[in-house]
């Protein structure tokens, strides 16, 4: 929530006023006094131009809206017909010029009125939001929940430049990830090295480490794509978001290690190996939940596009991560 909506004294900024439902105010639309008959008040509207015309706005003496004509049941109307036997009540129709755009159109859309009209703080009639601002209205909200389920936080320079630049733009935003994970390959290629004589003489061992490193990477991709929907969805705290998906690490670890252990043991007849892998992956995916869920968080607190960057650097921790606890492991049991 923006600090001119904390306080209403506060200079609005123009994002924030497009986000009030006066930003799609129209003044020129019909209107007639309560004590006007059908004929006087169709007379009045010949010749003239509106903003909007699909209804009549009647007002009392005061200037407030006493209730909403539509304009099909004017001109069907009987000349001596009154106004007030036309009408259906206008209070419960009103908005203020500073009401959410979003919760404006949800009053329109409860009460079945496709022009809603808007009343200033003293009560006074000033205008309507007609139907085709409400549908742009609707398309806005609907492409911003969009936005903010794919994790683009919001419509920033940057995050539309992720999607609308050229592809060498393109390219200069997501490379220097990429070229982090390089470097983060280079360290697992040398941490492979650094056990080459023990993999030698146990090369099974080798066999696992795709599959280790894949699982953990694919348990840590739900985590981050969890990880972006609470920070766009929700308010809730971090820290019982984040227990939350430990536990569910912990345990899908423990289902993927409890099914792996019969097969390799089966398959290879080591206990030492079978073990090595159960444990590995109990390990790798409760860090990788971890990990996961907390680069999209951090990178939205230090204002960079989780979209972008988390994934990629994500994946190359995990992948170190998991081949260092795989061969630990396996030197604790197998080497």
């Amino acid at each position: 929530m923006t600090d001119a909506m904390h306080n209403p004294s506060a200079p609005a900024s123009r994002d924030d006023l497009a986000q009030r439902v006066g930003h799609y105010l129209v003044a020129n639309v019909p209107t007639a006094e309560l004590d006007e008959r059908a004929a006087a008040a169709r007379e009045r509207l010949i010749g003239k131009r509106f903003d909007d015309a699909s209804h009549v706005f009647v007002l009392n003496r005061d200037g407030g809206l006493a209730g909403v004509v539509e304009m099909r049941e004017l001109l069907a109307a009987g000349a001596s017909t009154p106004l007030s036997a036309l009408m259906s009540p206008g209070d419960c129709h009103i908005v203020s010029p500073d009401t959410d755009r979003e919760d404006a159109v949800s009053t329109a859309i409860q009460t079945e009125i496709s022009c809603l009209p808007v009343c200033n703080a003293s009560g006074r009639f000033i205008g309507a939001v007609p139907a085709t601002a409400m549908m742009s209205i609707l398309r806005d909200e609907h492409l911003e929940d969009l936005h903010h389920m794919v994790g683009i936080l919001g419509r920033s320079e940057s995050a539309q430049a992720a999607l609308t630049a050229s592809p060498p733009r393109r390219a200069l935003f997501r490379l220097p990830w990429l070229l982090v994970g390089m470097a983060g390959s280079a360290l697992a290629t040398a941490m492979m090295a650094h056990f080459e004589t023990a993999l030698a003489a146990n090369i099974a061992v080798a066999f696992f480490v795709p599959a280790v490193v894949y699982l953990a990477d694919a348990v840590g991709t739900q985590s981050e794509a969890v990880a972006v929907r609470a920070i766009s969805l929700t308010g809730a705290d971090l820290v019982p978001l984040l227990a939350g998906e430990l536990g569910t690490g912990i345990l899908i670890g423990a289902a993927l290690g409890a099914i792996a252990f019969p097969l390799i043991l089966f398959a290879f007849g080591n206990v030492a190996l079978a073990a090595t892998v159960s444990l590995a992956l109990i390990a790798a995916s409760s860090i990788a939940t971890t990990i996961g869920f907390m680069l999209p968080w951090l990178f939205a607190r230090l204002g960079y596009d989780p979209a972008l960057g988390s994934g990629p650097l994500a994946t190359v921790i995990q992948d170190v991560l998991s081949i260092l606890i795989y061969f630990l492991v396996a030197a604790w049991l197998v080497f």
